[in-house]
This record gives C-alpha cells, structure tokens and sequence, in this order.
C-alpha cells in the first residue's frame, strides 16, 4: 500500500513539471507560427530577484494555461532595486 502511495505522489510530481510553461526568448517568439497569443501577463508586486521574477512569470502562465512566455520587461524602478515583470504567453 505505502508503494502504491509513493508512485501516485511521483507520477503528480512529475506530471506537474511536464505542463510547465517554457521560457522562450525573443527569436524563438518571433518564428512560433503555430501557436496562439494569450496576451500580456504583468506581475504587479515588487520582486527582489530576477530569478524570482521568472518564477512568479512561469507561474502566472501556468496558472492561464500558456505552453510559452516570453519576458518581455523586467526593471528596476527607482532606487528601491525592486523588479517589475510582465510577459507574453502563448498556447
């Protein structure tokens, strides 16, 4: 019984990983003849990092069903070295 519970866990694991949106970059975005525009994602509370404003992207276009996002803007505003991002997501 327990080994049955173990690989339910591992096969929700790691099927989670596999709808994962993936990263692209502004080449890969400009030749994706088959995929359809969702938008503009914009994450809206400060970020310290950028590796967590690629995460809260990634996540956000998980959450709108996107297979693609492309960061399109990721600053730091002002003095306070905070970062803003937003993205576009595709299907």
């Amino acid at each position: 019984m327990k080994n049955i519970v173990i690989a339910v866990m591992a096969a929700v694991l790691l099927s989670a990983n596999a709808m994962a949106a993936i990263k692209i970059d502004g080449r890969q975005a400009r030749n994706m003849d088959d995929v359809q525009s969702l938008g503009v994602i914009y994450i809206n509370h400060n970020i310290a990092t950028e590796s967590e404003a690629d995460q809260a992207l990634s996540e956000e276009s998980d959450a709108r069903g996107a297979k693609y996002y492309h960061p399109i803007l990721i600053h730091e505003p002002g003095s306070n070295g905070l970062i803003h991002a937003s993205a576009d997501v595709y299907r």
